[in-house]
């Protein structure tokens, strides 16, 4: 169930609205190729543009639960330039669950699609995933939970949105199940350290008979101890929050509204989010300052945003692609003496960071 309804025939129906298209305002139309996977409820979708790196890299958006039309609407809006493979059952969350019980299922999900990409022009035999995030709405949580239980997955996994949805059984002392939510403060503790990303947002739509969206979230606040500021801001379309926390890259967003459209919000408006996720930047990986160059100016920008707006694990990306530029940039050679001081400091820093 999904909102504070009573009837079977009403979920239903909100689970029908969940997989239909929608259009709305402030949103592009997504334009590129949808191709079919080995599966009828798996698609791959690939933004017009989308190029592999020099090494063959591309990013992955996994999306469990939604029409695929509004997810590759809003990777539009938030400039996501990453292939996305939207995964759609027929059900609630254990349409989802049973599925994913079989811990090798992801991993052919990420084969199949790498190599439907890999025959496609432009592409070749050394096209690879690079950055991968996985995302979640209402009942796709059913997926996620069993695909965080292989340690592989939690490893290879760069970042989480859970939008609206993540439930859990309520235990004997009144909170969510603990065995249910392992796997979840796993990734949290993760995030919040800095290696991770991790979007966790809510409704304020009640469930009478097992643990909502908001005490989930609860739950993984006080796993961090971690509290949550009351903000009065206002997101893409009708999203208005209510409360807000943030810890390395962990965030917690609570929205208004308890009735079913409050719910759907959560995926009408997902690029609300998909673009702090860390994957498909538009602009050279590294390159924090969007001037077409990694160089020093972008150290300097992940070390005075670091805890806010970046995480430690970005730092590796500096490093892997300092001094590489994108076409029509101008490149500053810089003194070996100061390069060397520079990366001598970026050293420490990380060191002392650890």
């Amino acid at each position: 169930m999904h909102a504070r309804i009573g009837t079977l025939t009403t979920v239903a129906a909100l689970l029908l609205l969940s997989l239909a298209p929608v259009a709305f305002g402030q949103l592009p139309t997504a334009r590129g190729q949808a191709l079919s996977l080995s599966r009828s409820q798996w698609r791959l979708f690939l933004p017009e543009g989308l190029e592999a790196r020099p090494d063959g890299g591309v990013d992955l958006l996994v999306h469990f639960h939604g029409d695929p039309q509004t997810v590759w609407n809003n990777a539009a809006y938030a400039e996501l330039n990453a292939a996305i493979v939207t995964v759609n059952y027929s059900g609630l969350s254990s349409a989802y669950r049973v599925p994913f019980e079989d811990r090798s299922l992801f991993q052919q999900l990420l084969n199949d699609a790498r190599a439907t990409l890999a025959a496609r022009p432009g592409f070749g035999a050394e096209t690879d995933w690079d950055g991968l995030a996985v995302s979640s709405f209402s009942a796709g949580y059913g997926a996620v939970r069993e695909i965080l239980a292989a340690r592989s997955y939690l490893g290879r996994i760069d970042s989480l949105l859970a939008a609206d949805s993540l439930y859990a059984t309520t235990a004997s002392d009144g909170t969510a199940l603990d065995s249910q939510m392992a796997r979840y403060k796993s990734f949290a503790d993760l995030a919040a350290a800095g290696t991770k990303r991790f979007i966790f947002t809510h409704s304020e739509v009640l469930t009478f008979t097992y643990e909502s969206t908001r005490e989930t979230g609860d739950e993984l606040l006080q796993h961090l101890n971690l509290l949550a500021e009351p903000t009065g801001e206002t997101g893409l379309g009708p999203l208005e929050y209510n409360r807000r926390a943030k810890r390395g890259g962990f965030e917690l967003w609570g929205a208004d509204g308890a009735g079913a459209e409050d719910h759907l919000n959560h995926l009408r408006y997902l690029g609300e989010w998909l673009g702090d996720l860390g994957i498909g930047a538009a602009t050279l990986p590294g390159d924090f300052n969007a001037d077409g160059v990694v160089d020093a100016a972008d150290y300097t920008v992940w070390r005075d945003g670091l805890g806010e707006q970046y995480i430690r694990a970005d730092y590796d990306l500096w490093a892997e692609n300092f001094g590489e530029s994108i076409s029509g940039a101008a490149v500053v050679p810089e003194p070996a003496s100061s390069a060397l001081a520079i990366a001598l400091a970026a050293l420490f820093a990380v060191r002392r960071l650890r």
